[in-house]
């Protein structure tokens, strides 16, 4: 068995099926990881959706039907952290 290749076996022959696994792998993260910030973007759109229909409650309750501004009880200072 002087023939050099006793000890390969089908390593050398096998490269082209791994390629196509790290394809299949890398596309399959790619959408998972495009999927993930589609979620998110959603999320962060409702929540401000959300604040925005809080704020215009509170509008609603500050201000009469005449647009003169009531005495409705509020918290002063409150601040909305709103991630888009």
């Amino acid at each position: 068995m002087s023939d050099g290749l006793s000890g390969v076996g089908s390593a050398p022959f096998n490269v082209g099926s791994h390629i196509h696994e790290q394809t299949r792998a890398r596309e399959a993260i790619e959408t998972h990881l495009a999927e993930q910030r589609v979620e998110k973007e959603h999320r962060a759109n409702h929540t401000h959706l959300e604040a925005l229909r809080e704020q215009r409650l509170d509008l609603g309750k500050a201000y009469d039907r005449f647009g003169a501004k009531t005495t409705a009880d509020r918290p002063q200072g409150t601040k909305l952290n709103i991630e888009v």
